[in-house]
């Protein structure tokens, strides 16, 4: 609660300036609610709600809670928001995310004062001088395909984070996390109980998110968003369900989704993508990002925006945050079993490492080689052996990256950054600190940033049944063991929706919403020609080693092509985002 002594002061205003990418008028926005309360300027993005009702909280109310709770009006709101409190009685300014940081908001101190943006460019725009391109940026753009917050492509420029609140007052900037997950397991009730627990559970909250009309949902045909458009379809009849196809058999998974639409008796919409659309959207698609994102899937995504525009539907379901939740990603189930062998093998991993890793045995044949690899994640520490295969962990950094980025810059800070996530939380689950790291880096980073930014373009409002706090903390409950058992990824969950999916979801092959541009520029010219021309214009910037270049190009054409097709289009897009900003 603020000091009384401050409240009865009336120092100079808080030099704030709040700007928004519709409009540098907050009065002219249609995306942000604004009010004046008790001497403080409040402002609202998203859909805030009080958490003991689930009413709106609107930002008259949001500025009594503030009057009446100080700092910690936050654990009394639930939803998807960014908020600003322009306190003008104290002279400080508060800026909060939610636990995910759904919608981004971006700051940078000045002389003056303190700007905030709900875009890059919106604060680009307002700065009188030129904004510098940070190099630390582009080095962890390069290792995690985006650029984590707080960082941003700018120096000086910041992204708050997940459940971050930031306060501002003469110049001096303070920061705290105001929410971390608690894993509490301790005694749960059976599993078939949380089973029916989360049934009911999925039911209501769906519920509260499809009562709009023209409400439609994204549907890949996996769990996530099959299970959500089954349960809007008991809410809404013949509900919208938009898909997206590709003609190559590994990457197209519209059969799945064509099950979903004929089970739950769903409106299924579906466009197969091509080559062509990759190269008529990138421009478009590109331009639009605040900064650099290298996530190919970003492509699909606005495609399956568009294709809901264009049937008059204004609001779409995403089923993002499932696998995060619950544990759906191979990668975790590698990860256990990589930790149990570590456990197990203890002090002979030492003796393991003297053999094979310090031995001039070659790498060939290939079961030596795997026996080696094998070894060298032994060695590592979760996270690090999470990133194996990242491109930056196969290269030499010093020799990718130009000698004036290696001597300004930390290479390895994306590795620390990764293992302080995953130390965060000591007292959780190795599964569940792995979920933890990920709600960062895939959720909040990436996943959020990609479909609100393709939905945003498309013109289409997006909204997170699966990150809706209510489902977030039944998680907290379930112990690891049952997200996640020996050969099941998404155990519970799964146990959850039996009887209510067709079993064909349930037990498909976990897939991802990728796109085939690795396979496609090998043999389509106008595609090749766009991203090779794209990465050779980089030596301008003298961000990387031309041989560095040199070599992605060629691994993509005699070696992995889908593998190293991912690096032509993490640099392609960096490319072009550059030549359009600088």
């Amino acid at each position: 609660m603020p000091d009384s002594a401050e409240l009865a002061t009336e120092p100079a205003k808080a030099a704030v300036q709040v700007l928004t990418s519709d409009s540098n008028d907050l009065n002219a926005s249609n995306q942000w609610q604004r009010a004046s309360v008790h001497g403080c300027e409040v402002y609202c993005y998203g859909e805030v709600l009080q958490k003991e009702c689930r009413g709106e909280a609107s930002p008259g109310l949001i500025g009594q809670l503030y009057r009446d709770l100080g700092d910690q009006f936050v654990h009394a709101l639930t939803g998807h928001y960014a908020l600003i409190i322009d306190d003008q009685r104290s002279g400080r300014c508060h800026i909060f995310a939610d636990r995910f940081a759904t919608h981004r908001l971006y700051y940078r101190p000045v002389s003056c004062g303190l700007i905030v943006a709900d875009s890059l460019q919106a604060l680009r725009d307002a700065v009188t001088e030129p904004l510098t391109l940070s190099r630390q940026a582009v080095v962890n753009y390069l290792y995690h395909h985006m650029i984590p917050s707080p960082r941003t492509v700018y120096e000086g420029v910041y992204c708050l984070e997940p459940a971050q609140h930031v306060s501002w007052r003469q110049g001096a900037l303070s920061s705290e996390i105001w929410w971390q997950p608690a894993f509490d397991q301790q005694g749960s009730p059976s599993e078939q109980e949380l089973a029916d627990e989360l049934f009911v559970l999925m039911q209501d909250v769906v519920a509260d998110y499809c009562t709009k009309d023209r409400t439609g949902c994204f549907l890949s045909g996996g769990l996530d968003s099959s299970s959500l458009a089954g349960l809007v379809a008991q809410s809404k009849p013949n509900p919208d369900v938009f898909s997206i196809g590709f003609p190559i058999a590994r990457y197209d998974e519209i059969d799945y989704a064509r099950t979903a639409v004929q089970h739950f008796g769903l409106n299924g919409h579906e466009y197969c993508m091509t080559p062509e659309d990759v190269i008529a959207a990138l421009p478009q698609v590109v331009g639009s990002m605040d900064q650099p994102f290298g996530n190919s899937s970003v492509i699909p995504t606005y495609f399956c925006a568009q294709l809901a525009r264009s049937q008059g539907v204004n609001r779409l379901i995403a089923g993002d945050g499932g696998d995060e939740l619950f544990a759906g990603n191979q990668r975790y189930a590698t990860q256990l079993q990589l930790d149990r062998w570590r456990q197990r093998l203890g002090p002979l991993i030492g003796m393991l490492d003297l053999t094979l890793l310090r031995s001039p045995l070659p790498d060939s044949p290939a079961l030596l080689g795997k026996a080696k690899s094998f070894v060298r994640q032994l060695k590592m520490t979760v996270p690090q052996s999470v990133q194996y295969y990242n491109f930056l962990n196969l290269l030499d950094r010093k020799a990718t990256f130009s000698t004036s980025v290696v001597q300004g810059v930390d290479l390895f800070e994306p590795d620390r950054q990764c293992q302080q996530l995953y130390d965060a939380l000591p007292e959780a689950s190795p599964l569940d600190r792995l979920l933890y790291l990920d709600w960062k880096h895939t959720l909040a980073d990436n996943d959020l940033v990609k479909v609100n930014s393709m939905c945003r373009l498309a013109g289409v409002e997006v909204v997170y049944p699966m990150l809706d706090d209510r489902l977030v903390d039944f998680s907290l409950r379930v112990p690891a063991g049952i997200k996640l058992t020996r050969g099941n990824l998404r155990h519970l969950y799964k146990r959850a929706m039996d009887g209510f999916l067709p079993d064909k979801i349930i037990h498909k092959t976990k897939h991802g919403f990728g796109l085939p541009f690795g396979l496609w520029i090998k043999d389509q010219p106008q595609l090749q020609k766009l991203a090779y021309e794209a990465i050779d214009s980089l030596q301008r910037f003298d961000l990387f080693e031309k041989t560095f270049i040199d070599d992605a190009i060629y691994r993509h054409q005699h070696g992995h092509a889908s593998y190293y097709g991912e690096l032509v289009w993490v640099l392609m897009v960096l490319a072009l985002w550059l030549d359009r900003n600088y």
